[in-house]
């Protein structure tokens, strides 16, 4: 397995899209961010809908919509 290969797994992608997320609520910004817009964290925000602990962290940061939480929850929407 190549350092390529291995940058493809699951737990590698969603551990730099959580620490991309957490930078821009800790910094704002990134080394990514051109203007208003990061390609990057918006990478990051689609990458962690796709896991469970994923879309918990969305969900407390803010960043997914009220419906999102409540199915979290086990809650009808």
């Amino acid at each position: 397995m190549t350092g390529t290969d291995e940058g493809a797994r699951p737990v590698d992608r969603f551990e730099s899209a959580r620490l991309t997320v957490l930078q821009h609520v800790d910094d704002g910004t990134c080394f990514h961010c051109s203007g208003s817009e990061c390609p990057q964290h918006a990478w990051a925000v689609e990458e962690l809908t796709h896991h469970t602990g994923g879309r918990r962290l969305l969900c407390q940061l803010g960043l997914l919509p009220a419906a999102d939480n409540a199915a979290l929850r086990g809650e009808p929407r």
